[in-house]
Order: C-alpha cells, then structure tokens, then sequence
C-alpha cells in the first residue's frame, strides 16, 4: 500500500517543506491548483505522484465550461506526462452535470492518455463498478474513502476482493482511517489530513499551542508532513506483500 499525501502544493509551508525534505515518496496534486513551477518542484523530489482532475473544487455551485475544462486538462496531461506520473484521475463530476456527461468528458482525456484512473461513485450503481473492473482490468481504478460517503466502512473490503479478481489496482480517495487500512490492503489511498491537523494546530495525535502554530505554521507542516510519511512507511511494510 502506497500512501499519497495530498495538498502539499497549496499553501506557503511547501517550500519550506521541499527544502528540508530533499526526498518525498507519495504525493497526489490537483490540476485545479496548477503552480508550474512548484509542481515540478514536487514532482523532481518524489518517488511517484498522482495528478487529481480538481473537480471537487467545482461542486459547490461554481460555474465552469466542463468541456474547455477538460481540454486544458488533457493538454496538460499529453504535454506533461512523465514516468513518475501514476495516473490522472478522471472530472467525477457525477452530481453536478451526470453520468452520462462524465463519460464523455472521460473520453476526452482517454483520447491522450492511457493513465486516466475512473473513480466509481454509488450513483454509477454496483453493475457499473463491476463492468468498471472488467473494462480496466490491469490498470488503476478508484473508489471514495470519505466517511458516511458511497461506501460503508464494512463494504471496502468487498470492493477490494472484486478488483483483485479482476486484476485491477484500486485507490481509494480521502482514506487514512485506520481501522479500514489495518484491515483493507488498497493498492493506493490518499489523503491531505497531515495537512488539515497542522491548520488546527496539531501534529498528529499532539496539541500544539495556539500562540506556536500561529508563528511557526511552516514549522507545524513541516513536522506534521515528517509524522505523514512514518504512516506511509508503516502501511507500505505492513501490506507490502500484496502490491
């Protein structure tokens, strides 16, 4: 299991991050949030990296041209494309312009791309996830990780099952709880709440004062990014022998 720390190219703590951690392992970028250069920064210090649509940037009643939206993307994607580049997930925009619409804004980005990671959500229905399996059977497919979301806490290990069987790498997005990681061994998850601890002052399970976190919010990321990549060296041991 590969963790992917996410939200690591927002925020002023990313270069002070960068240039105390020479070598990163994980990290997963939104497209929404482009920054050339940082990305490239990002990109050159970690292992692999993951590029996310953005699209769950727009479903709080942005308006947005969907189709020049995903053209950018799939330029982006054709010119930028490197080894260490996982994959790109795909606009599941879903509750916003439909089903049907994000099939064909997947075809967009499939036109470049043979890295476009679909993500299934329950609207899709369970008939879909499974012909989803079949279809993309040795690549990565995605499922969600948020809590009270798509997906039960019980049900994430009979997703898994399904996508082994059908030979398929699965990501589940915005999951690092840990009763579902000791028990599910994902290919790959994600997850930006090192970064959302630190904004609360914490690094991880430890309370930082107020007043410290307010003048040293470098300094907390910094540490609550360091405490993110021992949870990533923790599940990659733990489940390393089913990748």
């Amino acid at each position: 299991m590969k963790i992917f720390l996410s939200a690591l190219e927002s925020g002023n703590d990313c270069p002070y991050i960068l240039e105390r951690i020479p070598e990163l392992k994980w990290n997963l970028m939104s497209f929404f949030y482009l920054n050339e250069e940082r990305f490239k920064a990002i990109e050159k210090q970690s292992e692999q990296i993951l590029i996310d649509s953005g699209a769950h940037s727009f479903q709080k009643g942005k308006k947005v041209d969907w189709i020049e939206y995903t053209k950018k993307y799939a330029r982006w994607i054709q010119e930028n494309d490197t080894p260490k580049k996982l994959g790109f997930f795909e606009m599941d925009v879903d509750v916003v312009i439909g089903y049907e619409a994000v099939l064909e804004l997947r075809k967009i980005l499939e036109s470049v791309s043979n890295k476009i990671i679909p993500v299934w959500h329950k609207n899709r229905g369970i008939k879909d996830f499974k012909e989803m399996c079949h279809k993309y059977a040795g690549k990565i497919i995605a499922i969600t990780g948020f809590r009270n979301g798509d997906i039960k806490d019980e049900q994430y290990a009979l997703f898994y099952e399904y996508a082994k069987k059908n030979d398929c790498k699965i990501h589940c997005l915005g999951m690092t709880r840990r009763n579902i990681l000791d028990k599910v061994p994902f290919d790959f998850v994600d997850s930006s709440s090192w970064k959302q601890q630190a904004l609360f002052g914490r690094v991880g399970k430890n309370k930082v004062k107020k007043e410290f976190s307010k003048t040293n919010r470098n300094e907390v990321c910094y540490q609550s990014y360091l405490q993110a990549m021992e949870m990533q060296e923790e599940y990659f041991r733990k489940w390393r022998a089913y990748d």
